[in-house]
């Protein structure tokens, strides 16, 4: 195998993350001593993107499937062909050629989903180079560069900043709260779970987000010494990061030629440093955990209830794709 100096084709290309509208540069390196000998004729460099989706259903012992693939992005450059007169410079065998291409400004965002043998959708993006050799037993030299996209965002752009600076905006709490008990009979205590974010129309993506998650529980009407005081008292709050989950849900609807498929499920992996995996070194999470207070029910009655507290602070940093609409393809993320 040739070392990578030695390869008849190299494409020189940054696979980071893209902008709809963005004018993206890379170069290809041909190396002509390589290039004869394989017999290259022709090296052109293309940019694809599109939406695949894919459903199979299986009937018994037998399966049917439908895929569509709607093209969002298509240019090709012929970048050198035998014969042109275009060779490298006296002092080397490498020919380099850059390349440019604009990404239209209406794409939507870089994302999979499901399982390719039964629910698929995928929105990919990338840069191919192809060497062409002539011959029925003679494959084309190819090589692909897969990037990510995301949709412009003005607002975006400027509540990363805003976050980047520390947050100085207004905030949303969002309060939700049950009454729950032991059992099917006896009496209720209450939860409560109060999460403040801040007061914003979006959230921006790869950029620490803080929020503040509060857990309060009252216990049921009892008396004061019912527990002992190493006892825990039902319902107990969480008392680390890894007994709160905290993730991101989506609702992906796809088409493929006449079927349709609607999936749900986990979007994230656990976020803001709470759940079971390992605590992010740059997003620490903050306990607070004062003692738990005891509120009587009046003066004269030795029954009251125990009220706990925890709270946890900490940043939660966004990865994924943000929700939109095609036709083959819908994504909502809450």
């Amino acid at each position: 195998m040739p070392s990578e100096e030695n390869q008849a084709i190299r494409l020189i290309f940054q696979p980071v993350l893209r902008v709809a509208g963005e004018v993206i540069e890379g170069e290809v390196h041909l190396h002509f001593p390589s290039l004869m000998k394989d017999r290259v004729e022709e090296v052109h460099v293309k940019l694809r993107g599109s939406v695949y989706t894919r459903i199979k259903r299986q009937y018994g012992e037998g399966a049917d499937v439908r895929q569509q693939r709607v093209h969002l992005a298509m240019a090709n450059i012929s970048l050198w062909t035998m014969g042109n007169g275009v060779y490298p410079p006296p002092d080397s065998d490498v020919l380099k050629i850059p390349f440019t291409f604009t990404l239209p400004t209406q794409l939507y965002p870089s994302c999979e989903y499901g399982n390719y043998h039964a629910k698929f959708a995928r929105i990919r993006y990338f840069v191919e180079t192809v060497g062409k050799r002539p011959g029925i037993w003679r494959f084309n030299k190819r090589l692909v560069r897969a990037f990510p996209v995301l949709p412009p965002s003005d607002l975006g752009a400027e509540l990363r900043e805003a976050f980047q600076r520390g947050w100085q905006g207004p905030w949303c709490k969002t309060v939700k709260e049950n009454d729950i008990r032991r059992g099917v009979w006896g009496e209720h205590s209450h939860v409560q779970m109060m999460l403040t974010l801040p007061e914003v129309e979006t959230l921006p993506v790869f950029v620490p987000i803080p929020f503040t998650l509060t857990v309060i529980t009252h216990s049921k009407s009892m008396k004061r010494d019912e527990k002992s005081s190493n006892e825990p008292i039902f319902p107990a709050p969480p008392l680390g990061p890894q007994e709160v989950d905290f993730f991101l849900e989506s609702d992906v609807w796809i088409k493929a030629k006449s079927w349709d498929a609607t999936r749900r499920g986990d979007f994230t992996a656990q976020l803001g440093g709470l759940g079971p995996q390992k605590l992010s070194p740059t997003d620490p999470v903050h306990i607070e955990a004062p003692e738990k207070v005891w509120i009587p029910a009046d003066e004269k009655s030795e029954k009251g209830r125990w009220i706990q507290e925890v709270t946890f602070k900490s940043s939660i940093r966004l990865s994924c794709a943000p929700s939109f609409s095609s036709e083959t393809m819908m994504l909502s993320v809450s």
